[in-house]
């Protein structure tokens, strides 16, 4: 693949097509999420190109095991902390980044650090990274599993920080009663977003 990509409505493309042989389960997630990230920019006054592509393409590796992950973030050279050896769903996000930065010749930071992150999320993202993390969580399917995430996307049409924040703050707390390890990240992250909320 020959020269870099770095337009957002091409890249989207270019992940729409990768992502046509993932399971269709997925498929329909991806979809789904650039629906609520565009929904976000509109509301937002975001960019829509760039959050249409990180959410196209946030997720290209989430079907993969936890075995398969570790490999290919090894082969992709994607650093693997101890919290990700023990929770290695979480490296699908920085593996997605790699793979598009070496594989795609996707040259575009803000597109690839909103698809690293778009688990733990990142103190320095964007409003449109914001946007496409809180689209992933809010996606209409998980609010029909966990009512509680309503709130959240009530939140998300006022303040991506807050809601980001709110987000996390739920998981953090799931997680710690639940006796898990806390992603650095994701602690980070909250305490950042919950800054900077109105």
């Amino acid at each position: 693949m020959s020269g870099a990509l770095s337009d957002p409505a091409a890249i989207r493309d270019r992940f729409a097509e990768a992502m046509s042989d993932r399971p269709e389960k997925l498929q329909k997630h991806v979809k789904r999420v650039e629906r609520g990230a565009l929904r976000l920019a509109a509301v937002h006054e975001l960019d829509r190109d760039i959050c249409a592509a990180a959410a196209a393409g946030h997720d290209l590796f989430r079907h993969c095991k936890d075995a398969e992950l570790i490999a290919l973030s090894r082969h992709y050279r994607v650093p693997i902390t101890e919290d990700e050896e023990a929770a290695p769903i979480v490296l699908h996000g920085p593996l997605a980044a790699a793979y598009a930065r070496e594989t795609m010749s996707v040259d575009h930071d803000e597109i690839l650090t909103s698809i690293a992150f778009h688990t733990t999320a990142h103190p320095e993202f964007s409003l449109e990274a914001l946007a496409v993390f809180i689209a992933d969580k809010i996606d209409p399917r998980k609010v029909q599993r966990d009512p509680g995430l309503a709130a959240v996307a009530a939140a998300a049409d006022h303040d991506l920080y807050a809601a980001a924040a709110m987000f996390l703050e739920r998981r953090l707390t799931s997680q710690l009663n639940s006796g898990q390890a806390l992603h650095p990240l994701a602690v980070a992250s909250r305490n950042a977003f919950l800054r900077r909320a109105q």
